[in-house]
């Protein structure tokens, strides 16, 4: 058993809700708060479980080694967005719908992200491309059970996303069984082909856009994503819907704003916290956007 010491507080069950589907495995399971998932170190994976001890402390099990733990701590503390927030907190206590997001969602932190390896990242994202997120973790949910690592430790299992090498395997009928359309299961399998994928993650963000619009079926919307919350760049996709409806809901009285309005409030309201600021843009759409005491 392992601790992760934090020097602010977490809400552990809002951190959560951002696994729309708990009890599928997208690869992520959390079954009462406790969160799981299969890790891979080194080419093999591994069994990781965290849940909260107290507010600022995370209690973190696996079938890993001892020397394998601060390998794994620096994945699940970007993974999970769990750097320190002070300095987000402050600025967002700088703009009046900002600072009323932070206090709703306090203890949510910094933002985390949506994958544990950049080929994850980009394959959710074109899964996710014009269908509901809810929809997308499903058909994800299945390509993990069919072709993804699967853990068996202390009678519970772990799943990983597919490699690269296990979806080369699968082929575009593999996928279309599990309910792609063609040309996602396609360009799914394209990017498996590509080498070298976690460099990206080193690139500038111009270059590592260029790099992702260059294969035929990505747009600006899925590369922006990746960028984001793959990637970790500070991009801030504006083309998402459920961020125009919330940054219109916040600045516009709900009045739905064009993309290219939706950024130029992200260049001038949210600066280079713009990736954390997504995050609760996100949330505030997908779970609390009808409310109208929030607003």
């Amino acid at each position: 058993m392992w601790r992760i010491e934090l020097k602010h507080a977490v809400n552990w069950e809002l951190k959560m809700k951002f696994f729309v589907l708990p009890e599928l495995p997208t690869p992520d399971i959390v079954e009462s708060g406790v969160w799981r998932r299969a890790i891979v170190l080194d080419g093999r994976a591994v069994a990781v479980m965290a849940y909260p001890e107290s507010e600022r402390t995370i209690v973190v099990e696996g079938n890993f080694e001892n020397r394998e733990w601060e390998a794994v701590r620096r994945k699940l503390v970007e993974y999970l967005g769990l750097q320190n927030p002070e300095e987000l907190y402050r600025f967002m206590d700088g703009d009046e719908k900002l600072r009323m997001l932070k206090n709703r969602f306090y203890g949510f932190g910094r933002a985390g992200l949506m994958s544990m390896s950049v080929f994850e990242g980009i394959a959710k994202a074109i899964i996710q491309q014009q269908i509901s997120f809810v929809v997308a973790e499903k058909l994800a949910a299945k390509i993990v059970r069919r072709f993804g690592d699967e853990v068996e430790w202390n009678g519970l299992k772990f799943y990983g996303f597919p490699t690269q090498e296990a979806i080369l395997k699968a082929g575009v009928e593999g996928l279309r069984e599990c309910g792609l359309s063609r040309r996602k299961a396609e360009l799914i399998v394209e990017i498996a082909k590509e080498e070298n994928l976690e460099e990206l993650k080193e690139w500038g963000e111009e270059e590592a856009y260029e790099y992702l619009t260059s294969f035929k079926g990505i747009g600006r919307w899925t590369a922006e994503l990746v960028l984001s919350m793959a990637l970790g760049k500070n991009v801030f996709p504006a083309d998402d819907l459920g961020v125009r409806r919330a940054v219109s809901r916040l600045y516009f009285n709900g009045e739905i704003q064009s993309a290219e309005k939706v950024r130029e409030i992200a260049r001038e309201r949210f600066g280079r916290f713009a990736r954390d600021i997504l995050f609760y843009l996100f949330l505030y759409d997908r779970f609390f956007s009808k409310k109208t005491e929030l607003v």
